[in-house]
């Protein structure tokens, strides 16, 4: 990858759409639920309204699509979802009527009825929207500028979204179709910023996270790793994993750069934020190249020494470990322990109190590879609903030494991955399989905890949201 690799836009919206996706969890396909009268009667009162313009101006007429969208919306939080993308289709059908086929009006509609299908985990339906969208946007170009950019970003992150919830042998298929998408729209978002703008810098970080996902597919050794390894999409011939992962490695690494050269010529005072690249770019070395780990996390402290960090903000910020990758690029030390405060802040009680080494962890179901989340009360809430489980293991780091054991049928060697789990709460009556998760977390890697640049051994505590499946 070269210049093109500016191509991060969607890894923007891994941590934007993790919500979106542990609702699409949590809710089953037009599944009862409980709801409020006044739910009830607004839905009753929108009914009416709808009725009455009927009546008055006919079915096809374009003032119908405010309250059939709004009636929609009211659907759905009611999960009849099968109903909502009905009257997000009748919408789309007026709009068409009326301002015709091939117009980009009609794109806020279209997504909307998607974001529907994807709750329903209707991806028939769903991915003939999608490729109805591709060949609007791009075959018939009804869009331009920004709002291109940002329809293609949407564009891709259902493709992400297909991962999780579509058939399994089309996981390899929406991985690589998220891709394409994305580098279509930076390049794009590269011609209508500038290629210096500071804003793709969150957009290459999205990338490097891409890049992090599609690897840990990769050692997941299934039908989707074998896809993700074939030397073109489809082709029976496949790049050994030892290959692959050396390419997802040298990518990440060419990424970091482009921030570094981003940041360099766009900020004046550049120091600090250069520090946080090497820092991120050690995170990088920890992953994939244990051999350049500890030197990489020294180097990153010196420079945010050299940079004049507070002492006392430098011991903070490395005064726990932290999961792989980090959610969000953070140019200044300060950002970093603003963003760790509003974690602990919407933590509940219980936990807040209890000490920084106190982690949280999601897992966007089996299908999906391994990513932290920051969480917040509405997570903690959609855990005690069926279909989600919440788990706390004591574990504990060994600094940057070898653990080395057998995971998914191979002997694997890493550093920063826990030597032990274990679970000392769980939800009431939950049958866990400790082995399976055991496997499933031994290849989560740490930041590990830093003195004075130096990795050094801690235990903590990690909440563990897993889908009960």
């Amino acid at each position: 990858m070269s210049k093109p690799c500016r191509a991060s836009y969607l890894l923007t919206l891994l941590l934007s759409c993790g919500s979106l996706l542990l609702v699409s969890i949590a809710h089953a396909q037009n599944t009862p639920v409980e709801v409020n009268d006044d739910l009830l009667a607004q839905r009753e009162q929108l009914r009416e309204q709808l009725t009455k313009l009927e009546s008055s101006l006919g079915r096809h007429d374009p003032a119908l699509i405010e309250i059939l969208s709004s009636l929609a919306d009211s659907s759905a939080r009611l999960r009849l979802y099968s109903e909502a993308s009905e009257l997000f289709d009748r919408s789309l059908q007026i709009q068409r009527f009326n301002y015709g086929l091939f117009t980009a009006d009609q794109i806020p509609l279209i997504l909307a009825k998607m974001e529907i299908d994807a709750l329903a985990g209707d991806w028939e339906t769903l991915n003939g929207s999608i490729e109805y969208l591709r060949w609007l946007l791009l075959g018939k170009t009804v869009s331009a500028g920004e709002s291109l950019i940002n329809s293609l970003v949407r564009l891709s992150e259902f493709h992400l979204k297909g991962v999780i919830g579509d058939a399994a042998d089309q996981q390899a298929h929406h991985y690589q179709q998220a891709s394409e998408i994305t580098y279509l729209a930076l390049t794009i978002s590269e011609q209508y910023w500038g290629p210096n703008d500071p804003r793709l810098v969150d957009l290459y970080y999205s990338l490097v996270k891409q890049v992090y996902l599609q690897s840990a597919a990769v050692e997941r050794g299934d039908d989707t790793a074998y896809a993700l390894r074939a030397v073109v999409p489809g082709s029976k011939w496949v790049r050994p994993r030892r290959i692959a992962q050396s390419r997802y490695y040298r990518a990440g690494l060419r990424l970091l750069g482009e921030m570094r050269e981003i940041i360099a010529l766009s900020k004046a005072d550049s120091a600090q934020a250069l520090a946080m690249v090497d820092l991120y770019t050690a995170d990088w070395h920890l992953l994939f190249d244990q051999n350049r780990a500890e030197a990489a996390y020294m180097n990153a402290f010196v420079r945010l020494q050299e940079a004049d960090i507070d002492t006392t903000e430098l011991d903070l910020l490395f005064a726990s470990p932290k999961i792989l990758p980090i959610p969000a690029f953070h140019d200044s030390v300060a950002n970093a322990l603003a963003s760790n405060n509003s974690v602990r802040t919407n933590q509940p009680a219980e936990q807040a109190s209890e000490s920084s080494t106190y982690l949280n962890f999601q897992e966007w179901l089996e299908t999906m590879a391994l990513i932290s989340f920051p969480f917040n009360r509405e997570t903690t809430r959609l855990a005690n609903q069926e279909q989600l489980t919440e788990i706390r293991l004591r574990f504990r780091l060994d600094s940057l030494n070898d653990v080395s054991r057998w995971v998914g049928g191979r002997y694997r060697t890493n550093i920063s991955v826990a030597e032990s789990f274990d679970i000392f709460e769980s939800d009431a009556g939950l049958d866990i399989n400790m082995d399976a998760l055991d496997q499933r977390l031994r290849l989560l890697h740490f930041r590990p905890r830093l003195e004075n640049g130096v990795a050094r051994p801690s235990e903590g505590t990690l909440l563990f949201i897993a889908a009960l499946n």
